[in-house]
Protein backbone atom coordinates (compact mmCIF):
# COMPACT_ATOMS: atom_id res chain seq x y z
CA UNK A 1 0.00 0.00 0.00
CA UNK A 2 1.54 3.07 -0.95
CA UNK A 3 0.17 6.98 0.63
CA UNK A 4 0.10 9.76 -2.02
CA UNK A 5 -0.45 13.72 -1.48
CA UNK A 6 -0.60 17.06 -2.93
CA UNK A 7 3.07 18.95 -3.49
CA UNK A 8 3.02 22.66 -3.37
CA UNK A 9 3.70 23.17 -7.06
CA UNK A 10 1.37 25.05 -8.86
CA UNK A 11 -1.10 23.70 -11.63
CA UNK A 12 0.00 24.69 -14.50
CA UNK A 13 -1.06 22.04 -17.07
CA UNK A 14 -4.56 20.45 -18.00
CA UNK A 15 -5.90 17.61 -16.42
CA UNK A 16 -8.38 15.07 -17.43
CA UNK A 17 -11.45 14.92 -15.01
CA UNK A 18 -10.16 11.79 -13.78
CA UNK A 19 -6.35 13.06 -12.90
CA UNK A 20 -8.60 16.17 -11.09
CA UNK A 21 -10.45 14.00 -8.58
CA UNK A 22 -7.17 11.83 -8.21
CA UNK A 23 -5.43 15.25 -7.48
CA UNK A 24 -8.38 16.58 -5.06
CA UNK A 25 -8.39 13.41 -2.88
CA UNK A 26 -4.73 14.15 -2.53
CA UNK A 27 -4.90 17.09 -0.58
CA UNK A 28 -4.46 15.24 2.24
CA UNK A 29 -2.26 11.92 2.40
CA UNK A 30 -4.28 8.86 1.18
CA UNK A 31 -3.68 5.09 0.01
CA UNK A 32 -4.29 3.84 -3.33
CA UNK A 33 -6.97 1.88 -1.12
CA UNK A 34 -9.06 4.36 -0.21
CA UNK A 35 -8.29 6.11 -3.75
CA UNK A 36 -9.75 2.91 -4.87
CA UNK A 37 -12.69 3.02 -3.23
CA UNK A 38 -13.39 6.44 -3.84
CA UNK A 39 -12.64 6.63 -7.53
CA UNK A 40 -13.95 3.28 -8.52
CA UNK A 41 -11.37 3.32 -10.79
CA UNK A 42 -9.36 0.25 -12.60
CA UNK A 43 -6.35 -0.89 -10.70
CA UNK A 44 -4.64 -0.09 -14.21
CA UNK A 45 -6.02 3.31 -15.07
CA UNK A 46 -5.67 4.14 -11.37
CA UNK A 47 -1.86 3.79 -11.63
CA UNK A 48 -1.54 5.74 -14.86
CA UNK A 49 -2.64 8.77 -13.40
CA UNK A 50 -0.77 8.42 -10.62
CA UNK A 51 2.19 7.81 -12.55
CA UNK A 52 1.39 10.81 -14.56
CA UNK A 53 0.78 13.07 -11.43
CA UNK A 54 3.54 11.79 -9.90
CA UNK A 55 5.68 12.54 -13.14
CA UNK A 56 4.43 16.16 -13.56
CA UNK A 57 5.15 16.53 -9.45
CA UNK A 58 1.72 17.46 -8.33
CA UNK A 59 1.56 14.57 -5.87
CA UNK A 60 4.14 13.03 -4.22
CA UNK A 61 4.73 9.42 -2.65
CA UNK A 62 4.48 9.71 0.94
CA UNK A 63 5.39 6.15 2.41
CA UNK A 64 4.33 2.36 1.69
CA UNK A 65 3.21 0.16 4.31
CA UNK A 66 2.60 2.81 7.35
CA UNK A 67 0.70 5.87 8.10
CA UNK A 68 1.36 9.00 6.40
CA UNK A 69 4.39 10.22 7.05
CA UNK A 70 2.67 14.16 7.27
CA UNK A 71 -0.27 14.13 10.42
CA UNK A 72 -3.42 15.68 9.45
CA UNK A 73 -2.96 17.89 12.92
CA UNK A 74 0.07 18.78 14.54
CA UNK A 75 -0.52 16.00 17.26
CA UNK A 76 -1.24 12.13 15.71
CA UNK A 77 -4.47 11.17 16.23
CA UNK A 78 -4.84 7.52 17.54
CA UNK A 79 -7.88 6.58 15.83
CA UNK A 80 -6.05 7.75 12.53
CA UNK A 81 -2.80 6.04 13.21
CA UNK A 82 -4.55 2.79 13.94
CA UNK A 83 -6.91 2.94 10.97
CA UNK A 84 -4.04 3.57 9.13
CA UNK A 85 -1.94 0.46 10.45
CA UNK A 86 -5.21 -1.79 10.42
CA UNK A 87 -5.71 -0.96 7.03
CA UNK A 88 -2.06 -1.85 6.14
CA UNK A 89 -2.22 -4.86 7.96
CA UNK A 90 -5.60 -6.10 5.90
CA UNK A 91 -3.67 -5.23 2.58
CA UNK A 92 -0.47 -7.50 3.94
CA UNK A 93 -3.14 -10.59 5.15
CA UNK A 94 -5.46 -10.15 2.59
CA UNK A 95 -4.04 -8.38 -1.04
CA UNK A 96 -6.52 -7.53 -3.03
CA UNK A 97 -9.67 -8.50 -0.71
CA UNK A 98 -8.35 -5.63 1.83
CA UNK A 99 -9.84 -2.95 -0.56
CA UNK A 100 -13.52 -4.19 0.44
CA UNK A 101 -13.33 -2.91 4.06
CA UNK A 102 -11.78 0.08 3.19
CA UNK A 103 -15.07 2.08 3.47
CA UNK A 104 -15.87 -0.16 6.79
CA UNK A 105 -12.87 1.21 8.75
CA UNK A 106 -13.05 4.33 7.54
CA UNK A 107 -16.66 5.35 8.96
CA UNK A 108 -15.30 3.98 12.45
CA UNK A 109 -15.37 6.47 15.17
CA UNK A 110 -13.33 5.53 17.98
CA UNK A 111 -10.61 2.64 18.51
CA UNK A 112 -13.12 0.12 20.42
CA UNK A 113 -15.55 0.15 17.62
CA UNK A 114 -12.77 -0.61 15.48
CA UNK A 115 -11.54 -2.97 17.44
CA UNK A 116 -15.21 -4.67 17.47
CA UNK A 117 -15.53 -4.52 14.32
CA UNK A 118 -11.89 -6.51 13.66
CA UNK A 119 -12.44 -9.54 15.82
CA UNK A 120 -15.97 -9.98 14.04
CA UNK A 121 -14.06 -9.85 10.42
CA UNK A 122 -11.85 -12.59 12.06
CA UNK A 123 -14.62 -14.71 12.78
CA UNK A 124 -16.33 -14.15 9.33
CA UNK A 125 -12.61 -15.02 7.81
CA UNK A 126 -12.54 -18.18 9.63
CA UNK A 127 -15.78 -19.05 8.17
CA UNK A 128 -15.57 -17.67 4.81
CA UNK A 129 -12.03 -18.04 3.43
CA UNK A 130 -9.84 -19.70 5.55
CA UNK A 131 -8.81 -20.71 9.17
CA UNK A 132 -4.69 -19.93 8.62
CA UNK A 133 -5.53 -16.13 6.92
CA UNK A 134 -7.87 -15.91 9.75
CA UNK A 135 -5.03 -16.93 12.51
CA UNK A 136 -2.51 -15.06 10.73
CA UNK A 137 -4.38 -11.62 10.85
CA UNK A 138 -5.80 -12.42 14.56
CA UNK A 139 -2.28 -12.11 15.92
CA UNK A 140 -1.12 -9.09 14.16
CA UNK A 141 -4.47 -7.39 15.19
CA UNK A 142 -3.79 -8.68 18.53
CA UNK A 143 -0.78 -6.60 18.81
CA UNK A 144 -2.05 -3.49 16.91
CA UNK A 145 -5.03 -3.34 19.60
CA UNK A 146 -2.69 -4.31 22.73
Amino acid sequence: MHFYRQTSKVLDIFLNREERLVCTLCQEAVSDLVLAQRTQLAPEIQQQLLTHLLEQGLIEKVSTNQEPARPLIDSPNPLTITKARLLTILQEELGEQASQFVLEVEHKEDIKALEEWSRKLILKLRLTMSQKAADSLEARLKSLFT
